[in-house]
């Protein structure tokens, strides 16, 4: 209850400034506002769900599940709304709040500057590094050891961002074995298939695999990069990210957010 009160203050503190700059640019206006969203009583909400731990559709009870699952079920809940999974490719996550197609995204997504430039950001509420997943019986050890490697990533994540920049572009690993895939399991098939060599994926990703009982994997190497995962929200919908930023806040506050990373085995 007290979440709502805080939310309300909230949207009075933001509403001269939304009317403004929707009178200014009604144009750009391609999102739910939070009043519109608590008077539909649903907020939609992108993912790709091939992510686990943090996004997994389970097709035993065919409903979805994992860390930002949870994180958003909560946001949900405190605005007093129903929950909508809106599941599509990681790239078209990334467009999907600007452009209209979701209320907010949540899928493990870095914030970065780039990003940044098109949508907005929450405050972050997990930090990860990159990992570098082979099988176990494989000779990488090191990231010199990826040299000339077939190295299998998804599209437009920032594990395949740190391929391109650290060994494509430095010619250590040739273009044609720089292979991107639209989603994460494609990725990992073609590593338990011996189709490549590695997969560079977020940390708590290759650990969820290298636990799995059903592959033969492990975390080679840990590449520190320092990213920080935040709600997306389209550029401009400062009401909804002030809301989404305080109950963020209060799931940090109450040990609830911890709670969720420990059962995921993320924390």
């Amino acid at each position: 209850m007290y979440a709502l009160v805080a939310i309300m203050l909230v949207v009075g503190l933001v509403a001269g400034y939304a009317i403004g700059a929707t009178l200014a640019k009604p144009d750009q206006k391609s999102y739910a506002t939070l009043d519109q969203i608590l008077e539909s009583g649903k907020i939609v909400v992108a993912s790709d769900t091939t992510w686990a731990p943090f996004e997994i559709y389970n097709a035993t009870t065919h409903q979805y599940e994992g860390v930002d699952i949870e994180i958003v079920q909560r946001i949900a809940d405190e605005l007093g709304v129903q929950l909508e999974i809106k599941p599509m490719l990681f790239d078209a996550v990334l467009a999907s709040t600007q452009s209209g197609q979701a209320d907010i995204a949540i899928s493990s997504i870095t914030i970065t500057s780039e990003r940044q430039k098109t949508v907005d950001f929450s405050d972050p509420y997990y930090s990860a590094n990159q990992a570098v997943l082979v099988k176990k019986t494989s000779d990488i050890n090191t990231i010199g050891d990826l040299t000339g490697k077939k190295i299998a990533v998804q599209v437009a994540t920032t594990g395949a961002i740190w391929v391109d920049e650290h060994l494509v572009q430095t010619g250590n690993v040739s273009q044609s074995n720089f292979i991107q895939y639209q989603d994460i399991p494609s990725a990992i098939a073609s590593l338990e298939q011996g189709t490549v060599d590695a997969v560079v994926c977020d940390t708590p990703v290759a650990i969820n695999y290298a636990r799995n009982a059903d592959y033969s994997f492990r975390v080679a190497v840990t590449i520190i990069t320092n990213e920080d995962y935040g709600v997306e929200i389209a550029q401009g919908n400062l009401a909804l990210k002030y809301a989404i930023n305080n109950i963020i806040a209060e799931m940090k506050a109450d040990g609830s957010l911890h709670a969720i990373l420990v059962k995921w085995g993320c924390a």
